[in-house]
């Protein structure tokens, strides 16, 4: 019902010392198979969601133009067909609606990779909203269901259809453990599940639930507004020379742990909770792990195209990082739909090069007109 989590077992430091070589290449596998799984997540949610989430839209657009002719039809006293909801013709199922914090999202039945890259998902073991029981909803973190949290006992969801709106009032939220039941309930209900904490970029065991009591059904009439579905961004492109681009510049052949992301700035809500950010996010770390490898090598020509203009950090010239020592936080700044800047903070330590240590690793990045450049590269001592 949950979905899933990775879980990172801890063991004692081993006597021996081949024991202790083998502890260092099971860590080094784990953090490699975290970063692939990472990686393949961030990749699948924004290449299908390009693809296939203004599909969405239009099925609900033409399911609701179809409910309107029939009221229409209806009103001339011709004989009409049922109303029907886009999930029998293939479609998703309808909106969810949560006006105290600005979201309004694609339903589809299932929570695979397929349905939760692109809308938030119905549990299909559970009732469908409209029914007695519980109808639970999931969808990933730092996406559709990112400010969840934010929710109060009292404020409205609705989840609405061709057919007919139903209105639930929240009535409490808690983080529970990957696993837990979700137990049904007699009446008509609804409960809204994501990972916690809600901005996290790695697999977490716990879950944040919100559950909510029906209040309302009320019959469309055709002509209900289908509102603005969040926008699946494209990823900004990152200016890197091909000869850059084959070092490897994702989490899937880099080992980095990943920290948090915030969103800052006068941001449209329903672009926080769409695959936008997450975008950014992944070209954002592709030019961070570009810079790194530019200097590493000294090749100051493909510094250059990824920071165009920008001092570099000398300490990390001919250097080499032997560890990330704390997780890679990222915020993104935006202006409405637009990202406008990235910055990213990370602790490390550097061997090698002119000023070996631990830094605190700070970049900015601009993001303009589709691409994404550094535009400031700071370290200092930690």
């Amino acid at each position: 019902m949950f979905p899933r989590a990775t879980k990172i077992e801890s063991t004692s430091p081993p006597r021996r010392r081949r024991w202790g070589y083998r502890a260092l290449i099971g860590v080094g596998i784990l953090l490699v198979v975290t970063a692939v799984s990472w990686q393949v997540r961030a990749t699948l949610w924004t290449t299908h969601s390009n693809r296939v989430g203004q599909s969405l839209v239009k099925k609900l657009e033409n399911a609701r133009r179809q409910a309107a002719r029939n009221t229409t039809k209806a009103t001339k006293g011709t004989a009409v067909p049922p109303c029907v909801t886009p999930a029998s013709t293939g479609g998703p199922t309808g909106l969810l609606v949560i006006p105290a914090i600005g979201l309004t999202a694609p339903v589809e039945d299932g929570t695979d990779d397929a349905q939760l890259n692109v809308a938030v998902g119905h549990v299909p073991t559970s009732v469908w909203p409209g029914t007695n029981g519980n109808a639970v909803l999931e969808a990933h973190d730092v996406s559709y269901f990112v400010n969840i949290n934010q929710l109060k006992p009292g404020d409205t969801i609705s989840y609405e259809t061709p057919c007919t709106t139903y209105t639930y009032v929240v009535q409490s939220h808690q983080v529970i453990q990957q696993g837990s039941p979700v137990y049904n309930t007699p009446s008509p209900t609804l409960s809204l599940v994501t990972c916690w904490p809600t901005n996290a970029l790695w697999f977490t065991p716990s879950r944040y639930l919100v559950t909510a009591t029906e209040v309302q059904q009320t019959p469309n009439k055709g002509a209900a507004v289908v509102g603005a579905v969040p926008s699946s961004a494209a990823a900004p492109a990152v200016p890197a020379p091909a000869a850059l681009v084959s070092e490897g510049l994702t989490l899937a052949t880099n080992s980095i742990l990943m920290g948090t992301m915030s969103v800052a700035g006068n941001v449209d809500p329903t672009w926080v909770e769409g695959p936008g950010p997450l975008a950014v996010q992944s070209s954002a770390v592709e030019s961070f792990i570009g810079g790194i490898k530019a200097l590493e090598q000294k090749q100051l020509g493909w510094w250059g195209a990824i920071a165009p203009g920008v001092a570099v950090p000398a300490p990390l010239v001919s250097a080499h990082i032997t560890g990330y020592d704390a997780s890679l936080d990222v915020t993104v700044t935006a202006t409405g739909t637009e990202a406008t800047s990235v910055q990213l903070t990370d602790t490390a330590t550097v061997a090698g090069g002119s000023a070996p240590g631990r830094y605190v690793i700070t970049v900015v990045q601009a993001v303009s007109h589709g691409q994404l450049v550094i535009t400031s590269w700071t370290l200092h001592p930690a």
